[in-house]
């Protein structure tokens, strides 16, 4: 799909945002962080093993929890952030005026939430959370491959448990 398709500016299922709203987000966030030296982060949320339920036994089995996901992350952050869905599977944060400690107070309060109402219902997955900031003269579009590796990690680490 291409950015001027209206299908990936909106995610009907979630209500959320689409992977384009993502990308003219980051881009003009980005300009106005680094203009007026504004803290921010990038938080990525995905369930690690969502690919497996999928493979064996559709979408649809998963597709209620992605929605909740979705509200959760929505309804835990403050409306300056933006919540969007990137895809099936994921979704992306962006975190305004958040330095990366204050991000990682809000992800472990997501994390709680995630896993009190949506956690019980994943028998075969695990939510993860992979999040960066800029760091001295870094961009925010910079961070968004640390933020993809976090995720890596703490997807691997869960399906390895």
């Amino acid at each position: 799909m291409q950015a001027t398709d209206p299908a990936t500016w909106f995610d009907p299922r979630t209500g959320l945002p689409g992977p384009s709203f993502w990308d003219a987000v980051l881009f003009a966030e980005s300009s106005r962080c680094a203009r007026f030296d504004r803290p921010a982060t990038v938080l990525l949320v995905a369930i690690a093993g969502a690919d497996d339920v999928v493979a064996q036994w559709g979408f649809e089995v998963i597709d209620r929890e992605l929605s909740d996901l979705g509200a959760i992350l929505r309804a835990g952050c403050r409306h300056s952030d933006y919540v969007v869905r990137l895809d099936e599977m994921r979704f992306g944060v962006l975190l305004t005026e958040t330095d990366e400690i204050s991000a990682i107070n809000v992800v472990e309060r997501l994390r709680a939430k995630v896993d009190r109402e949506v956690g019980p219902r994943l028998r075969h997955g695990r939510i993860c959370f992979g999040w960066a900031s800029p760091k001295g003269e870094q961009r925010l579009l910079e961070v968004i491959e640390p933020a993809e590796e976090r995720l890596r990690q703490e997807a691997a680490e869960a399906q390895g448990a």
